[in-house]
């Protein structure tokens, strides 16, 4: 064969081969494009909330303090709430400063009474001329000075500034009380939020100061000091000196000073409470009027109402409130009797386990001569005077213990009754008896509570506010209506009275 023809047998065979193969496998089928994968779709970010500012500060602020005087330590709190402040001490004392009432609210919390005071106003009022026309007395000048030193530091989250005061007492030379003083305070001081506004009681301005010792004598006393400041004390040490006395030196210091949320009605005096007017009153374990437990060796003295046979219009109900209240300031406690009879006053004293029983009568009211007579007592031709016949029964006696009359007359000690139910004082009331008064007291070394104000502790001010209101040291009017001629004479017949029972007793 040919080389050609072997080629073309060649080729068909191999044709005829490859076809068989590919009848016999199966068809397979057509291959799917590879699908498309998704977009990637980025992942939503969160979204990110704003940070809510932070909520406010409690807007009330209580400060808790300790005050040292050599071995007497006393506690105290002081509650801030807008424009108004809330002093608690340890006893059942309580002292409310309503800024927006401009006045004081002292409260007995055992006995649940309440005493007024109203902010001090500079005082024009001088005591009545002697009857030589000649009055004594001069100027005292209290100044107080603050000093920054510049000096700050973080004290219970607050940036405290470091302040000095110096409070200084100078007399002239024709002043009544000739006794200079010097109260310094170096201490630590922060600034009041801005919800509170109210710092404490004003301090006074200027007022009259009768002696003591000597009821014709009086000084005006004036105060200096700077524009009051929202600085408020949480750290001190005071050096108070008087006179040629040895320097009494104490110390406060803040324990804990938070802000708080208070209740408004902590500022105010409950409904169940009642007025007194005077502080003696307030520091009483019974409320006035009350009979109380009756102590061991103490003397009770049943009062009968008083009777008016002057012919004149006196409030015979406000003046036996005001002697039973005269009685319990002077530590005896005085009930009012029930009755009209001698036979029910004495059956009443016996139940309530009276010693004495004090009958009282407005007997006489008159107006004083313009002739010699009136000239030489140095009366206005405007005063009155009364006339008070009283006895001092002991139940079951044949005859009184004491029968006698006082007059109104001009003394210096004269006070004049008011419209209010009960009146203030007619003796020299007790001190307060409390603990925190008593080392706020000796804090105070001598120094005057009108001193002792000018500091910028409101704990100390209402303290001595109290002291201050309790001593009485205010002039007194001369007498002009029958209810203080009667009063004064009253007054007289409490004294006497008081000198009686301590010279029987004894």
């Amino acid at each position: 064969m040919s080389r050609s023809l072997v080629l073309v047998v060649g080729a068909l065979a191999f044709t005829l081969t490859a076809d068989s193969v590919s009848a016999q496998a199966p068809k397979q089928a057509p291959k799917k494009p590879p699908a498309k994968a998704a977009p990637r779709v980025p992942a939503k970010t969160p979204e990110t909330k704003k940070p809510e500012p932070p909520s406010p500060p409690p807007p009330d602020l209580m400060v808790t303090a300790s005050y040292v005087t050599g071995d007497k330590t006393s506690k105290g709190t002081v509650l801030m709430h807008g424009a108004r402040q809330r002093v608690g001490y340890e006893s059942s004392l309580t002292s409310i400063y309503q800024c927006d009432g401009h006045r004081t609210l002292q409260l007995n919390n055992d006995t649940r009474v309440y005493l007024v005071t109203l902010d001090p106003v500079a005082s024009t009022e001088m005591p009545a001329t002697p009857a030589n026309g000649k009055h004594k007395g001069g100027t005292i000048t209290n100044t107080t000075t603050i000093v920054d030193t510049g000096e700050k530091k973080e004290m219970f989250g607050f940036t405290a500034r470091h302040l000095k005061t110096t409070v200084t007492k100078e007399p002239s030379v024709d002043a009544c009380d000739k006794r200079p003083e010097r109260v310094e305070i170096d201490g630590w001081y922060i600034d009041l939020p801005s919800t509170i506004s109210c710092v404490g009681a004003p301090p006074p301005q200027r007022e009259i100061r009768v002696d003591a010792k000597d009821a014709s004598c009086s000084d005006v006393v004036t105060y200096v000091r700077p524009s009051p400041s929202m600085a408020y004390p949480v750290s001190y040490a005071m050096t108070v000196t008087s006179g040629g006395d040895a320097p009494v030196t104490s110390k406060m210091e803040a324990t804990d000073v938070k802000r708080t949320t208070a209740e408004a009605q902590q500022f105010d005096v409950p409904a169940d409470y009642m007025e007194v007017g005077s502080a003696a009153l307030l520091a009483l374990d019974h409320r006035p009027g009350d009979d109380g437990p009756k102590k061991t060796g103490a003397l009770r003295i049943g009062v009968a109402p008083l009777t008016n046979g002057s012919g004149q219009s006196v409030s015979v109900g406000d003046l036996t409130d005001a002697l039973i209240s005269s009685l319990e300031e002077s530590g005896t406690n005085a009930i009012l009797l029930k009755g009209s009879t001698p036979a029910q006053l004495a059956a009443d004293c016996s139940a309530r386990s009276c010693d004495y029983i004090l009958t009282n009568a407005v007997s006489e009211m008159k107006r004083p001569g313009k002739g010699m007579l009136g000239k030489i007592a140095g009366t206005s031709s405007e005063a009155l005077s009364a006339k008070i016949d009283y006895q001092l029964l002991v139940p079951g006696a044949p005859k009184p213990l004491v029968s006698a009359s006082e007059h109104s007359g001009t003394s210096m000690f004269q006070t004049t009754v008011g419209a209010a139910k009960r009146v203030s004082q007619f003796v020299l009331p007790i001190m307060m008896g409390y603990r925190m008064m008593n080392t706020l007291t000796a804090m105070g070394g001598n120094a005057s509570p009108g001193m002792m104000q000018q500091t910028q502790d409101p704990m100390l001010s209402a303290a001595f506010s109290l002291v201050d209101r309790a001593t009485g040291n205010k002039p007194q009017p001369i007498l002009t209506t029958e209810d203080g001629a009667a009063a004064a004479a009253l007054q007289k017949e409490i004294e006497s009275l008081l000198a009686e029972l301590k010279k029987k007793k004894s």
